[in-house]
């Protein structure tokens, strides 16, 4: 491959992924503690990009032999990857990826705590998941919850609420799920935010188990910023 292609594919993978990090874009890959990193490649690479154009340049204007050397025309197919980005930057992961997934939360290493005070009271859906499969429910008992999270299809009919969870980047997401009661089925990928009440039922001790509960009220929302949790 040819140095100024080179130098020109370095530039703009530099500034793809600027851009998605200057941008809440960069949330649907990455948790938020890893923007100053992206930033900081992005910068890095349109550098060494700019660098080795501007060697480019000089080294042609010194010793130009009027004979054009090209490499191969395949080499930008690299930047398909680049256009993505810039053009269809990928959604965050879904409901197709959520469906797929066996496994539903994950054993925390120490009991639940109660739950603050409030009525409905805001709770994360991986804690809801949480406290009902690994706490048999005990914190759950008797209180209204309030969770956003977007909806996924059962195939046995009905739908989960569901929400991700990433410790670093998309590719490691941990999927929780709840399976919803006393409600319409809605569109895939729907985002909600729902107050209803734990209804036992749906296993416990395992991370196949699916919690039930009950919704009382029902309001749809946007995606929010941070479609992790």
């Amino acid at each position: 491959m040819r140095r100024d292609v080179q130098a020109i594919i370095l530039v703009l993978i530099g500034g793809a992924i600027l851009r998605i990090s200057l941008t809440d874009v960069y949330l649907n890959y990455v948790k938020q503690s890893m923007q100053p990193y992206l930033v900081a490649s992005g910068c890095i690479l349109v550098a060494l990009g700019v660098v080795a154009l501007i060697d480019v340049f000089r080294k042609q204007k010194d010793s130009d032999d009027g004979h054009g050397h090209h490499g191969p025309r395949s080499a930008w197919l690299l930047l398909l990857p680049v256009f993505a980005i810039f053009l269809i930057a990928p959604p965050a992961l879904g409901a197709y990826s959520a469906q797929r997934d066996s496994t539903n939360g994950t054993q925390p290493s120490t009991a639940a705590p109660p739950l603050p005070a409030g009525d409905p009271v805001t709770v994360m859906v991986s804690s809801f998941v949480a406290r009902a499969v690994w706490d048999d429910g005990q914190t759950l008992a008797d209180r209204n919850v309030e969770m956003t999270g977007f909806v996924t299809p059962d195939p046995a009919g009905g739908w989960w609420l569901t929400r991700l969870a990433i410790s670093c980047c998309a590719a490691d997401a941990i999927v929780s799920k709840i399976k919803t009661l006393g409600t319409a089925d809605l569109p895939a990928n729907t985002w909600v935010t729902v107050v209803g009440h734990w209804v036992p039922g749906g296993g416990t001790k395992t991370d196949s188990a699916v919690p039930l509960v009950e919704i009382t009220s029902l309001t749809e929302v946007g995606q929010p910023k941070n479609p992790y949790e």
